[in-house]
């Protein structure tokens, strides 16, 4: 069994949204200092009317700049912490899939295509006791949805008493679209194989509350609770060995 990692284009992004950080944080002080002595420069040699009226227009400009540099910085960073919480959901799930490797070939990160669509699943576990496809969420607090909804909310408590509230897609909805997309390869490739697919909690800070009424809507939250469902599962159709090497084939061959 050997585990297959593409590259995850989201650390590039976060290496990138890292610097412009840096980089817009620093940019009003600059900008101050830089408003400050030419300031002083242009009082040292113009009128004191001149001095004055100039001084209010540099001043505009400034506010106007930092404004604008705090405001991108807040969109970077919110955009920083969402890939980033993504990325550690993302190792959780490196970590379970080195404790299965002996049961399961193993894809991470795998984009699928077929026709004009086109989407990434986070895991893909192939081997005798069946086809399994695992979308990761690394969302705290209290998750509240259905299968049928388009959205599900997402509630947070602090500590001083703020309450926030979210909302997120309905990952069922998103694992059932990327179910059919490699269920679309697979009849491709001469392969009908039962998948299941799997909504992973990673935070150890999440609480559900859903309502489900699929039986194939599958959720686990935290490592032993997707441990514990790995360790016992078992496909209502199990594969065939002919079938294992073909669906590996097509998987490999579109790396």
């Amino acid at each position: 069994m050997k585990i297959y990692k593409s590259r995850n284009p989201n650390k590039i992004r976060i290496g990138v949204l890292f610097a412009l950080q840096v980089i817009f944080g620093a940019l009003p002080a600059i900008l101050f200092v830089i408003f400050a002595v030419d300031n002083m420069r242009f009082a040292n040699s113009n009128p004191e009317s001149i001095a004055a009226s100039t001084n209010f227009i540099g001043a505009y400009v400034s506010a106007a700049a930092i404004v604008l540099c705090a405001l991108a910085y807040f969109i970077l960073a919110r955009r920083y912490n969402i890939l980033l919480s993504g990325i550690k959901g993302e190792r959780s799930l490196a970590k379970i899939a080195k404790r299965h490797r002996n049961h399961y070939d193993i894809f991470i990160n795998y984009p699928i295509q077929y026709k004009r669509n086109r989407s990434e699943i986070d895991m893909i576990l192939v081997g005798k006791d069946g086809l399994i496809i695992i979308e990761v969420k690394n969302h705290s607090g209290t998750v509240c949805g259905s299968d049928s909804d388009e959205k599900w909310c997402q509630y947070k408590h602090y500590k001083d008493g703020r309450n926030t509230e979210a909302e997120m897609k309905n990952p069922i909805k998103q694992i059932t679209r990327q179910r059919d997309i490699l269920k679309s390869i697979l009849h491709a490739n001469g392969v009908d194989a039962w998948i299941d697919g799997i909504v992973y909690f990673s935070n150890p800070m999440i609480r559900l509350k859903l309502s489900l009424k699929n039986k194939s809507s599958i959720v686990c939250a935290g490592e032993k609770e997707l441990d514990k469902f790995l360790t016992n599962y078992t496909s209502p159709r199990p594969l065939k060995k002919e079938d294992t090497e073909k669906i590996l084939e097509a998987l490999r061959s579109q790396m």
